[in-house]
């Protein structure tokens, strides 16, 4: 049921017109700022303790819900999940700002730049990035966070482990540029999570682009550090991309690598889809 589950879900969020507006998080923000005020000057409400007690709340509530309708109804229960799945995945929000902005440079609109401002991570890119490369950067990123890494903790820790790492991605976006101990500690625990779903993106993304290139470019990686999970992605993402810009092209001509890369994202996608229902299936036979 796990994968009929994640497919329901993935479904859903591509036809529905617009569930963005459901998506949010300001509770749990919310949350955060109530016990910060609660225990504040507390020196046992601080890094690692803070962070469990925060998710523990939110985490323990879902439980008792998934408890109460695992025995009570079994449909009641698989809608309750199928709808966690598409509170915590969200991949036509990014789809649908990546495909504007392709269409918005392939036309020559005026609001090209307004539409790559919002596609851009300024944390993951560089100065030296011109646009095309930042916005690629950002989207491998984006297309983990929002995608490929909730669907992984979905399979390993079942509906809580997918709610588990939306909650932590967002303290993590909340506490940015903020100097403490829980802020350490989120960014710590994110980057764990991280760390098997970008191996296993970059793995993807190999396969489903130039194995060859992605591999050279894997053994210039710190393959081991969770303080590189990004780096290692976007760099054999590129690669596996075979990324070749070519200076002075027109608009149509520029939204060809980008193209490119829409596709091989949803290759990697289905092709990891594909594994995991091997996988169940193998276990069930």
């Amino acid at each position: 049921m796990t994968l009929i589950f994640l497919l329901i879900a993935l479904v859903v969020d591509l036809i529905s017109a617009d569930l963005e507006r459901f998506r949010k998080f300001d509770w749990f923000i919310s949350l955060h700022h109530l016990l910060g005020e609660r225990f504040d000057g507390n020196k046992y409400w601080d890094g690692n303790l803070a962070l469990l007690g925060l998710l523990f709340i939110p985490l323990l509530i879902l439980y008792f819900i998934l408890f109460v309708f695992s025995h009570w109804s079994f449909f009641v229960e698989s809608i309750f999940i199928v709808s966690v799945l598409v509170y915590c995945i969200s991949p036509k929000k990014l789809l649908s700002q990546f495909d504007k902005y392709i269409i918005s440079i392939e036309k020559g609109e005026a609001d090209a730049p307004l539409l790559a401002q919002g596609l851009i991570n300024k944390e993951i890119t560089n100065d030296s990035d011109d646009i095309e490369i930042a916005i690629i950067k950002s989207v491998f990123i984006e297309s983990h966070r929002q995608i490929l890494s909730a669907i992984f903790w979905f399979f390993i820790l079942g509906v809580v482990g997918v709610f588990l790492y939306r909650l932590v991605e967002k303290l993590d976006d909340e506490l940015k540029g903020t100097s403490n101990s829980l802020s350490e500690s989120t960014s710590i625990l994110l980057n764990i999570l991280d760390w098997p779903s970008t191996r296993l993106f970059a793995i993807g993304l190999a396969l489903a682009g130039n194995l060859a290139e992605a591999i050279a470019a894997l053994r210039k990686s710190e393959v081991f550090s969770i303080e590189t999970n990004y780096s290692l992605l976007t760099g054999i993402g590129i690669a596996s991309l075979q990324y070749s810009p070519e200076p002075d092209v027109s608009g149509r001509e520029k939204s060809y690598w980008l193209n490119q890369f829409k596709f091989l994202i949803i290759r990697t996608l289905v092709i990891w889809v594909v594994v995991a229902g091997i996988v169940i299936l193998s276990d069930i036979n």
